[in-house]
């Protein structure tokens, strides 16, 4: 009996690197032998390309676009530089997921719930005078600024990254600030639907009081307290979106349905004067 022949595997189209692509993985060999570090300045172009060994037209617009999405950084007439935090582009990265509705904010608020408490109960156990005093200054802010939203969210969004640095957990605090960048729009969005600024800034108050005593335990219940407000105003204003979109949506049918209604009306009112003009010349 003939052996019979194994089915031949799809032959899978090769993927071509990008120049980007490409670059950045140099780069980070680069950084991984020790010639670069972070905010450290990468060699002039013509050197660059020779150890990357691509064209310096290729380097050049391959850096361009490590420039954009946050990778590097262009001082004009100095050089090209390697970030030294790379936090805000993990933070557009975000941003745009959310644009694009990879991810969700009340997906990010679950995440909130669950880091924030954590950074707050080690912010207790860890915070320096120096936190104690950044948390402090910011909550100043916060108090002086309610009838100016713009200040009042900066001051707002200092108050909780002064706790996470108190945390003294880089990974976490690198976390915590790329959901506080991303959710930027958010906070805009909800902080008109805060009823009383005065016990919204007695919740940060309580917060602080409590990391100030190193009552670890109670720091983490007020700041989910607090997250569980901010969330119940996000769902408050997506509901509200989705209320207005509803009604646009219905608006919409209604246009058109009264369109149809208009143009069988057209139709009816030329066939009819079409039959008077046809009597017309009968008679």
């Amino acid at each position: 009996m003939a052996n019979r022949k194994s089915p031949v595997p799809p032959v899978r189209p090769v993927q071509r690197e990008t120049v980007i692509e490409m670059v950045a993985r140099r780069v980070e060999s680069l950084v991984r032998s020790g010639d670069l570090s972070r905010g450290s300045r990468l060699p002039s172009e013509p050197r660059l390309a020779e150890m990357l060994q691509v064209s310096r037209a290729s380097l050049r617009e391959a850096l361009k676009g490590l420039v954009f999405i946050g990778l590097l950084k262009a001082r004009p007439g100095d050089g090209t530089y390697l970030q030294p935090s790379l936090t805000s582009m993990a933070s557009r990265h975000l941003q745009w997921m959310l644009l694009l509705e990879e991810i969700k904010y009340l997906e990010l608020y679950e995440l909130r719930e669950i880091l924030e408490p954590a950074a707050a109960a080690l912010a207790a156990r860890r915070a320096t005078p120096d936190d104690l005093e950044q948390m402090q200054a910011a909550l100043s802010g916060m108090k002086r600024t309610t009838n100016d939203p713009e200040s009042f969210i900066r001051y707002e969004m200092e108050f909780h990254n002064a706790i996470t640095r108190a945390s003294k957990n880089g990974a976490m605090q690198s976390t915590m600030q790329m959901m506080y960048g991303a959710l930027s729009e958010g906070r805009h969005r909800v902080l008109p639907l805060v009823q009383n600024m005065a016990h919204h800034c007695a919740r940060h108050e309580n917060m602080f009081l409590l990391i100030a005593k190193r009552d670890a335990t109670g720091a983490r219940h007020a700041v989910i307290a607090d997250v569980k407000y901010a969330e119940s105003l996000l769902q408050e204003n997506l509901q509200k979106l989705q209320n207005q979109k509803g009604e646009s949506s219905k608006g919409t049918k209604m246009s058109l349905k009264a369109a149809k209604k208009s143009s069988r009306k057209t139709a009816t009112r030329k066939v009819k004067l079409k039959q008077d003009l046809l009597e017309t010349v009968d008679e």
